[in-house]
This record gives C-alpha cells, structure tokens and sequence, in this order.
C-alpha cells in the first residue's frame, strides 16, 4: 500500500508547480536563459546563439512576446539581452519599454539571433549561448520552465543549480507516491486558506486578463465574441468559455498582463481559475470556499501531468480543463464519486486535443476544454450517468490517468515529432 502523502507535501507541490508569468512560457523561458547567460556575461553580447528542443521551437514561434507587437522566441531572446533579471523567474520581461521593444527587432533584423534545434535532449530545453568578442557565456533550463540547471563563463561552469530536497518521493514513472484524486480531495476540504496566498493571487490576476481580453480585440478575440453571443448573465458555460478564450486571446497576442501558471503554462493556468470563480461568483459562494475549490482545482493537473511531464504533444488544456471541472464540481458540493466520473468524462472526450505550438487559436482550445468540462458536470452531477469503462477508460479513475499518460508519453511523440516537422518545414 502507498504512504500517506502530507499535507505540506500536497502545498509543496502546489507551489512548485504554479507561479507568476508574463507571456507564453516557452519563449519567456528561452528569454530567462539568455538573462542569466548575459549575467554571466557581464556585458552586452554581439550575438545570441538558442539551442533549444523542438517542444520549446514549436511553441515558442507563433506567440506574440509582452511588450512589442512581434511574435517568437527570437524577439524573446533578443528582449532578454536588454533587459530583465533571472531573479524574476517567468516575470523576467516586465521591464520591456517601447525602446527596448524596438531595438530588440532590430537585432533580430541583423541577424543577431540565430536558433536551432537539438536531438535527444528534455522535451524542455533551453541553451543560450552568448558571446561578445572572445567572451563567449551559455546558460542552461531543463525539465521546468524556471529550472536554471547551469551557466558558464568562457567554458568554466559558474553555477550549478542546487540540488532540491523534496518532502514527497515520486516512482519510476513520476508519479507522486500517496497522491490520489481522493487524498487530494481531502486535502482541499481542510487546508488552512491562510496557506493559499498564491491560489489567492492567481484568482486576482487571471480574472484580469480574462476581463481585458473581453475590452480589447487580441488574436482571434474568440472570448468577445462567445460574450456578445451569450444569452444571458445565466449562462455561466458561456461566460466561462468566453473570460476563459478572452483571457488566452490577451495572453497569446502579447498582453503585458501577468497570470498565475499550473505545470508552467499559463494558459492552463487561465483554464483552470477563470470558470471556478465565475462559478463561484454566480453561486455567491465564499471567499474560504472558492479558495478550496481554486487548490483542488489547480491539485488535480498538478497530479495528471507528475507522468507526462510539462510539454508533450497532449494539449495541456486536457488537464487544465479537467482541474477546472473539478473545481466547478467541488463548488457545487458534488460527491467524491462524482467528481471522478467526471475527470473520466473528460478523459474519454477530448484526450485526442494535441498540441501544435502556443499561438492564437490556443483561445478555440481552451474554449472546447471548459465546454467539454461543463458537459461533464452535466452528465456525472447533473444526470447522475456513469462513465463507461471503454476506450482508454478504466473502472479506477487513477488509471485511467494513468492510460492518458501512456497516450501522452508513448503513443504522441511520432505525433509530436510529425508536427515539429510540419511547422520546421513551412
């Protein structure tokens, strides 16, 4: 039988997988690597080599980048040679000026960047090597999107990321022992809400760009769309899928508006927050209850994703979608049984969503996600049916997270590398 995973270790996940973020996460990564080579450095470089995995690429190259009006992890690198701290994580562009933006293109215009991709590395990989005269400084972030594993100085390592002493142990396969849909249901019934400052942080600033994206046009401005066609305030599906894509469409067309990141996608971080607080707003829930419901909610990805890690050719919005479900279903008061019919509601619906790259229409597969959820909601809470144990879908809801893993993992890296080769060819 599995140990009993504590409570402190549940919040030590939590806080290990969410935090703050300014703009897609792969490209702002790629932008944290250039800042800290550039430190190490210790002048403005000539010229900006990435060395990156074709995840980070197929990502990293659509979006549009905070502060400027260009998309790619170009202008990301080019940013992070003028600006920025590594101290501020995925928030390392907060400093970008119009100046900065304008000289950033030019250095992309003279060819000063320059990327490609490597074979057989972490599907989240990032080398930024810089050189200015005959100093050259490269600096390293692997397996998370805030993970500085090393930088070098002219070929002599000048740091090491220290070695982090968890209080969980995970197994072979990455799953976290004692971490189950149940234990983290329980959790969320009782944790002390003073401990969920950062669930708190994320309400506040995920809320905001959804509600900018539904005052500006972004991208495909999906979410303003879903708002103007929503029948009434009632409609709480419609007004979830609305915040939820005008909050993508801000994110993905460059907003300078930060939000709260689950398994380092902020995306998946507007999926997961946005409709548990329209729920929660609609049902005039409390403070106390809503936060509960956010730390589940935020839990149950956080547990999905232990397997198939931060990026994979599974779309995140399935996770993400599934954590907003719950949410939604804890705030309704739904039973332990019924939440995980929904989790496997949601599995058997929209596991096939893949992902080709962070960009504009990610606002369409957000969208589909809080309706596939909603739907869920509908079927296990509402109608009282049962998912049935076919397809990938087991009679345990544990594996059949396990099942999503293995298609995530085994069965859509042909996928992932297809379309790393549609999108490197075009």
């Amino acid at each position: 039988m599995s140990e009993i995973i504590s409570d402190s270790s549940i919040l030590e996940l939590l806080h290990r997988y969410t935090g703050m973020a300014l703009g897609c996460t792969e490209p702002i990564a790629a932008a944290l690597a250039v800042v800290k080579a550039r430190e190490t450095l210790g002048k403005t470089p000539e010229k900006i080599n990435l060395h990156v995995s074709g995840n980070i690429y197929k990502n990293g190259m659509g979006v549009g980048i905070p502060g400027t009006s260009e998309k790619g992890i170009r202008i990301a690198a080019a940013l992070g040679v003028l600006t920025g701290e590594s101290s501020r994580a995925l928030e390392v562009l907060e400093g970008v000026t119009d100046e900065i933006a304008a000289r950033a293109v030019e250095m992309v215009k003279e060819g000063k960047v320059d990327i490609d991709i490597v074979p057989d590395v972490d599907k989240l990989y990032i080398e930024a090597v810089l050189t200015a005269g005959e100093d050259t400084a490269s600096a390293v972030v692997e397996h998370s999107h805030t993970n500085i594993v090393c930088a070098s100085l002219n070929g002599r390592e000048v740091y090491h990321a220290p070695v982090e002493n968890c209080t969980y142990t995970t197994t072979d396969d990455g799953r976290v022992e004692g971490l189950t849909v149940e234990r983290i249901y329980r959790w969320a019934k009782e944790v002390n809400i003073e401990k969920l400052d950062c669930i708190a942080r994320g309400a506040e600033v995920n809320w905001a760009i959804a509600d900018a994206g539904l005052k500006k046009r972004y991208g495909y401005s999906l979410g303003k769309t879903l708002s103007v066609k929503s029948r009434s305030d009632a409609d709480i599906m419609r007004n979830s899928m609305a915040r939820v894509a005008a909050g993508v469409d801000a994110r993905m067309s460059g907003s300078m508006l930060p939000v709260m990141t689950n398994s380092g996608s902020g995306n998946q971080g507007i999926t997961i927050y946005v409709p548990v607080i329209n729920t929660a707003v609609n049902m005039g829930t409390s403070q106390e209850e809503m936060l509960r419901a956010l730390a589940f909610a935020n839990m149950i990805p956080i547990h999905i994703k232990q397997q198939i890690g931060p990026l994979s050719a599974l779309c995140g919005i399935v996770p993400a979608s599934i954590g907003a479900a719950c949410g939604i279903a804890f705030l309704r008061g739904a039973t332990l049984p019924q939440i995980k019919n929904v989790i496997q509601l949601i599995i058997a619906n929209i596991s096939g969503l893949f992902c080709d790259g962070a960009k504009a229409s990610c606002s369409m597969k957000a969208s589909v996600g809080i309706c596939a959820a909603y739907e869920a909601i509908y079927i296990a809470v509402d109608g009282g049916l049962q998912a049935s144990d076919d397809g990938i879908l087991d009679i345990d809801v544990e594996q059949s997270i396990d099942n999503l893993s293995r298609i995530a993992v085994r069965a859509m890296d042909s996928t992932d590398n297809e379309i790393i080769n549609i999108m490197t060819c075009k």
